[in-house]
């Protein structure tokens, strides 16, 4: 209220000083010898063009009293443009932090929401970015910011800076239109609390929480998440896994990665649309049929039972495939390519 009530005071007087400064000009001038200004009207028309630095030269001043006035004019036309042009530099500079911090929002959809930035959801985004998904990012320190576009290209990664209180916040990242959001803070108690408020708010994206303790797995789906991640429990089994069966160890850790060359192997899952191939076709013949044309090997189906998808490996050979099924194959970099063309979508769910 009292930056307000400055401002207009301020406005007020120069209003003021400009008047009496128009006024001045014009008593000085009418009745001189070869005079241009000689009205109000005139005098406010050379302030004007003077003070903008437009200058067209069709008036100005011949008396002492007037060009003392002019000067006053000039010299105010280089405070009203420095004003102006450190105006304009501050809004934009406001305006390209504003967008850096990811205040101007994301038009994303379909797209992986990351709550959290630290090691763990980094190495998420690695892997995600590779798949040619959008990912948005929301972070609580501006520092991760840089770092994040330092690293991921702006065309598909996008980065808020935010309270991870603030779930208004999340608007500016498309929550409702994001298919699944990881929720990884680095501590369980937190990252139960924002399960619940998240669930209680948003219900479009699936929830994914990454969590130390895997005893908690079972509180944190009745609290609304869908899957449940515990650090420790894959990487023992990992480990156990190198200690006495290394080359499945070794063939799970490649398959867990997103092909990054032609040659990788990568474990995907497309979903059967009408437009599918394979769709009303038994199951063993999708299996011969993709090994023969595509090189691919059909790995499992998963199907929506009681409103939840359900993975069947090695089902029945004469199991149909449906609408709305997704199918889980394992194939090279190279083959992906041409999957997303033979199938009509995008890998993922």
């Amino acid at each position: 209220m009292k930056n307000k009530k400055t401002g207009i005071t301020f406005i007020t007087l120069s209003i003021i000083v400009l008047v009496a400064l128009n006024l001045g000009l014009v008593y000085a001038e009418k009745n001189a010898d070869g005079a241009s200004i000689k009205s109000f009207g005139g005098a406010l028309w050379y302030m004007v063009i003077t003070m903008t630095t437009v200058g067209y030269g069709d008036m100005y001043p011949v008396t002492e009293v007037g060009k003392i006035i002019g000067y006053v004019y000039v010299f105010g036309s280089l405070g009203v443009l420095g004003y102006l042009i450190s105006n304009l530099s501050s809004k934009y500079q406001q305006y390209m932090e504003e967008k850096k911090l990811g205040y101007k929002g994301a038009s994303f959809e379909g797209h992986t929401l990351l709550i959290g930035w630290n090691a763990f959801s980094k190495m998420v985004a690695e892997e995600i970015y590779h798949s040619s998904r959008k990912i948005a990012i929301v972070t609580d320190s501006k520092d991760d910011i840089d770092l994040i576009y330092h690293q991921f290209d702006q065309d598909r990664v996008f980065a808020l800076f935010a309270d991870f209180q603030n779930l208004d916040a999340l608007q500016k990242v498309n929550v409702e239109k994001a298919n699944t959001v990881l929720i990884s803070l680095g501590d369980d108690t937190l990252s139960l609390q924002y399960v619940i408020d998240f669930h209680a708010r948003y219900k479009g994206p699936d929830i994914v929480v990454s969590i130390d303790k895997a005893g908690l797995k079972n509180t944190f789906m009745a609290a609304g998440a869908r899957y449940v991640i515990a650090h420790n429990e894959i990487a023992s089994r990992l480990v156990a896994s190198y200690m006495f069966e290394p080359d499945v160890a070794e063939l799970n850790n490649d398959l867990l990665q997103s092909a990054r060359t032609e040659d990788d192997l990568d474990m995907l899952e497309y979903r059967v649309t009408s437009q599918n191939p394979f769709l009303k076709k038994a199951y063993l013949d999708v299996f011969v049929d993709l090994k023969r044309e595509k090189d691919a090997v059909l790995v499992a189906l998963s199907r929506k039972t009681d409103g939840q998808y359900k993975t069947m490996t090695n089902p029945g050979s004469g199991l149909q495939i449906q609408e709305e099924d997704y199918l889980i194959i394992l194939c090279t970099g190279k083959v992906k390519k041409s999957l997303e063309q033979y199938f009509g979508v995008a890998e993922g769910r």
